[in-house]
């Protein structure tokens, strides 16, 4: 019966079933856990409390309490326990080292850095893990919430270092946690370093390798914690004792970079990695050549990950070639044996550089990390991938395996830690009263109901909450697709018999019949109103048929119509054609128009399924690609991004088939699924993975979110003939506070002074409620990096940027209440926008591309909807900073002279000449509102006030140490604020200046560095854009 109703599907079905990753559970939890677990967050909720923090952002916490206690009443306490952890992740809180007169935090910065992570150690106990990172910093993060535990900055600044300035580019390199004692140890530029994992109170500085610029890259920990490892650029293997840091070995200088760095687990043997391609296994201990093993780890490039085998026979390395090598090692005490220095193995899965590696402590699975943003599972023995996680925006960078094989975490190039459960099954709801495969499954608009039906001839439905059955309905055929009307009583359902029945599920009976296929219907959809149900099947026609049952139009297809979905207002449907084809129509009318018609997918197109609002589709295929698409008002598809699943290796597409896609109801997430039976979620913002659902043991044919996002329902075939429920906590972030997920380069408030905009290098805009911290809107659509953001009045924000592919840029507008998208407008490379108030225009400073090494500049004015107004061009200078008066009047700008050049934007001619202010190059400038006064800061972080009509200094002043980042002018005239390049941010008065130096006000110094700041409009607070996608609002006295 299966392969007349779903021949399409019937073709995909090939290829193994997921992998169990772990043994068996042990005993479940008790109520003691559930209790003790359940204290700690009702402390952490009292601190944000404390802290603040309004009753709204902690209502997803208090929520997954809440299913807590109902899971405990039902002695359910592994659930319990699942809901409070998630609860404590909800939960917002105050980051560490928060200085005074901060009074609020947009966003949270949790499980990130500001730059790039280098490495990741778990701590024995696998509660916390460290890493370390680009920006000098390492920091230990509480795996029970999120949160950052200790930042240790000893690196930031360490004193005797040759390195710093130049030749050490990854900042804090490594970290290892001690095996034995509560200490961690990490290592940049020639230093390595011992501290508290509880305080980051540093303990002492182990090693200090002097005047070399080579600094230190790797370090490894004996097994019984009694030696270090210490790996570095020139050349050399060290191993010390820990205790004493005597020296126990010192290998000669192999002339190259030393990458990486593993011990053994008997503790005999440490193996390196270097620049040259070569791994070394060496002797620490023994006598004579004490290196066992040389032989080539990757086939070019360095070598960037080392670990030795579980029985330390082997090693495995990986590096720029894209692959991870397997090689026979020396015997346990480094003696040669008969296959040493023999390649084993080879793992070839990644597009890129594998950047790091790591094995449980089983040896049964090694994980790795590449330049293609994956973290990777292997099987060891059979050398087959098994999963494959693209949770990372950018490149993973680093990954680590905890003691126990259950969970893994990764870093990236955009500072992001990620964390994995390699968990064989997730939590959730088995229904299994079905002997057969089932085919589709559907959640009611209520969210009350649940149902499934399948080749068993029989539709279900369930209550997804408990999972009781409510009723099972004699179908009469094989059910190949179900569609829930919107008074969640009446349900669509069709198959093999050809006919369309709508069932009042609670009377038990067959409220009307629509006939008029051919062949099985494959699909089924409802409109949003009711008043439309839209089917495709194997005879190759799309039907619209009224609430009457009566068949209101037709469509041809090219061949069979396997997937349909009804566009927001019931105007367009989609459809997925068994060539591969995607169309779009136009059922507005009594005849269907073709809107738009591509191929999509190689294999067929199996699925599609429309954002809730109609501006996104979604299509899935039997090639395993998923395709998200932009919807224009006239059906037009554009691709916006392209998912990928798990890889099959030698398979015709090279991926997983896929099956089913569902939107979430907020629009922002999509769950797709097909042969490898894990249901992956993936965020169209941030384009990444955020969960992988495990449970089912075959082919996953439909899903579907329940209406509030709680629940995710999922059938399979062949051997699982199962539906579960999976119940989701908040997807939307990893706290209640969400935020961007990477740096914030810019920041606006708005003119009523209630609501900041940041602008992240994510691709977002958020809109916060500054009261009360919460984020209200994201701004999505744009491609660019941001450099400078606006409001335009109370409704609407402009943001200029950089196209990151070129030299060009685009003014973006949008409105904000609700979110839209309005024009893009091209320019130069926008630094600097102005809008008037009341919104109606803003000003631009726009660099375009010159002949030499110098700009075109042009100062521009544009009116509310990106119509160009005026345009003033300033060639052949190389300006560093602009910015306009707050009525567009002026625009002043400075250049890398130290002069300032005035222009009046309405004659577009110079007033007076240059102005040269300082003899070095312009960091940045600002001018006071009544435009009497100039505010400049060069390169080297002196400041000058000066009177614009005198053109004359009246105060000045060295701001900060490590040099000015930007300025900035209170509207009110009365202050201005600098920001250093090293955390701090000064206030200063512009009333009142001493033997005319500029006076401090107040300053911060704060745990992040700052891209950016803005005033809000009373000059009472400052906002900062932060690195870690964070903004802070500064009270000022």
């Amino acid at each position: 019966m299966r392969s007349v109703l779903r021949p399409l599907v019937l073709m995909l079905l090939a290829g193994a079933l997921a992998v169990p990753l772990v043994a068996a559970e042990p005993a479940g939890p008790t109520a003691d856990e559930v209790k003790a677990l359940r204290e700690k967050f009702q402390t952490e909720r009292e601190q944000a409390v404390k802290a603040k923090f309004p009753v709204d952002t902690l209502a997803k916490a208090d929520d997954l309490v809440k299913r807590s206690e109902e899971a405990a009443k039902g002695d359910n306490f592994k659930a319990a326990l699942r809901h409070l952890r998630d609860a404590r992740w909800q939960l917002p809180y105050l980051p560490p080292g928060l200085p005074q007169h901060v009074t609020r935090v947009l966003g949270e910065s949790r499980m990130r850095h500001a730059d790039r992570v280098n490495a990741l150690a778990y701590s024995p106990d696998g509660r916390f893990v460290a890493s370390a990172s680009r920006d000098f910093i390492v920091k230990v993060w509480d795996l029970g919430n999120g949160r950052e535990v200790a930042t240790y900055r000893g690196h930031v600044d360490q004193p005797d270092d040759p390195t710093r300035a130049s030749t050490n580019v990854l900042g804090a390199t490594d970290v290892v946690f001690h095996p034995k004692e509560n200490v961690i140890v990490s290592s940049s530029g020639n230093q390595v370093h011992t501290w508290e994992p509880t305080t980051g109170k540093p303990i002492k500085t182990l090693v200090n390798l002097g005047k070399t610029d080579k600094p230190i890259k790797a370090l490894a920990f004996s097994p019984d914690g009694k030696q270090l490892a210490i790996g570095s650029e020139d050349g050399v293997l060290r191993v010390i004792e820990f205790g004493t840091a005597k020296a126990v070995y010192t290998s000669p200088s192999r002339n190259v970079r030393i990458e990486r760095v593993a011990f053994s687990p008997n503790g005999k043997l440490v193996a390196i990695g270097d620049s040259n391609s070569q791994i070394g296994v060496y002797v620490p201990g023994g006598k004579g050549n004490q290196l066992a093993m040389g032989v080539q780890g990757v086939d070019t490039g360095g070598v960037l990950g080392v670990a030795f085998s579980s029985d330390g026979a082997s090693v495995f390395s990986c590096g720029h070639d894209g692959k991870v090598r397997l090689t026979a090692g020396p015997g346990p005490d480094g003696e040669s044996v008969g296959n040493t220095a023999t390649k084993l193995r080879e793992f070839v899965g990644h597009s890129g550089t594998v950047t790091g590696l790591a094995v449980t402590t089983d040896g049964k699975f090694l994980v790795t990390s590449g330049d293609d943003k994956t973290v990777r599972v292997w099987d060891v023995t059979a050398g087959k991938q098994l999963r494959s996680f693209q949770g990372h925006m950018t490149k993973a960078t680093a990954v680590a395996v905890r003691g126990d094989g259950k969970q893994v975490a990764s870093g990236s190039e955009d500072g992001a830690v990620r964390v994995w459960d390699l968990n064989a099954v997730d939590d959730h709801r088995a229904m299994k009263e079905s002997a057969e495969s089932l085919w589709a499954v559907a959640i009611a608009p209520n969210g009350k109901r649940v149902a499934a039906a399948g080749a068993d001839k029989k539709i279900r439905v369930y209550d997804p909450e408990t999972g009781k059955l409510e009723v099972a309905l004699d179908a009469g055929a094989a059910m190949t697709a179900l569609a829930f009307l919107p008074d969640s009583n009446l349900l669509a359902a069709a198959g093999g018999e050809k006919v369309i029945k709508v069932w009042d599920v609670s009377a038990k009976k067959v409220a009307k019949e629509l006939p008029g296929h051919n062949l099985a219907v494959l699909a089924v959809a409802a409109s949003e109103d009711g008043n439309l149900i839209v089917s495709g099947s194997a005879d190759a026609t799309v039907r619209g048929f009224d609430p009457a049952g009566k068949e209101v139009w037709k469509w041809a297809s090219r061949k069979a119509a396997c997937a349909v979905s009804i566009r927001k207002g019931g105007k367009h449907a989609a459809v997925g054609i068994a060539d591969g084809g995607l169309a779009v129509i136009d059922i507005s009318g009594g005849t269907p128009k073709e809107l738009s018609a591509q191929s999509a997918h190689i294999a067929g197109t199996t699925c599609v399924c429309y954002s809730p609002d109609g501006s996104r589709l979604a299509s899935v295929g039997g090639d395993g690609a998923l395709r998200i698409w932009s919807v224009g008002d006239n059906g037009s598809l554009a691709q916006l991004v392209k998912f990928e699943g798990q890889v099959v290796p030698n398979s015709a597409t090279g991926f997983s088939p896929l099956s089913t896609v569902c939107f979430s109801p907020d629009g922002r997430f999509v769950a797709a699924a097909g042969a490898d039976g894990v249901v992956r979620v993936w965020d169209v913002q941030t384009k990444t993975e955020v969960r992988g659902l495990r449970g089912h043991t075959d082919w996953v044919t439909s899903v579907a979110f329940s209406p509030d996002g709680r629940f995710l329902a999922s059938g399979a075939s062949e051997k699982d003939n199962t539906l579960r429920v999976f119940e989701l906590p908040p997807l939307d972030s990893a706290s209640a506070a969400g935020g961007h997920m990477l740096a914030v380069n810019a920041v606006a408030v708005s003119p009523n002074g209630k609501f900041a905009a940041t602008a992240g290098t994510d691709q977002t805009i958020k809109v916060w409620d500054i009261a009360t911290g919460k984020e209200v809107a994201t701004l999505v659509g744009n491609a660019d990096t941001p450099f400078a953001l606006a409001f335009l009045g109370n409704d609407g924000v402009v943001m200029g940027g950089r196209v990151p592919t070129g030299t060009v840029g685009r003014l973006h507008f949008w409105g904000t209440t609700p979110p839209r998208a309005g024009e893009a407008v091209p320019t130069g490379e926008v630094y600097t926008v102005v809008a008037t108030p009341d919104g109606s225009k803003v000003g631009a400073w726009a660099s375009r591309q010159s002949v030499g090494d110098k700009k075109n500049n042009a100062y521009e004015v544009y009116d509310a909807k990106g119509k160009l107004l005026t345009s003033v061009p300033d060639r052949g200078r190389d300006v560093r900073s602009a910015t306009f008066t707050p009525d567009l009047a002026w625009v002043v700008a400075g250049d890398d002279a130290g002069a300032v050049r005035i222009f009046d934007m309405a004659t577009k001619e110079r007033i007076k000449g240059d102005w040269a202010l300082f003899q070095q190059s312009f960091a940045d400038l600002g001018v006071t509102p009544d435009k009497k006064y100039l505010v400049g800061a060069d390169a080297e972080g002196s400041v000058k006030v000066g009177d614009i009509e005198k053109r004359e200094t009246i105060a000045d002043g060295k701001a900060h140490k490590t040099g000015v980042r930007a300025l900035i002018v209170s509207p009110t005239g009365k202050t201005f604020a600098t920001i250093s390049n090293d955390r701090e941010i000064k206030v200063w008065s512009l009333t009142e200046f001493k033997d005319k130096q500029i006076t401090e006000l107040r300053s911060w110094t704060v745990p992040v560095a700052i891209n950016g700041a803005t005033y809000t409009p009373d000059g009472k607070s400052v906002v900062t854009a932060n690195a870690d996608g964070t903004a802070y609002v500064l009270e000022l006295p």
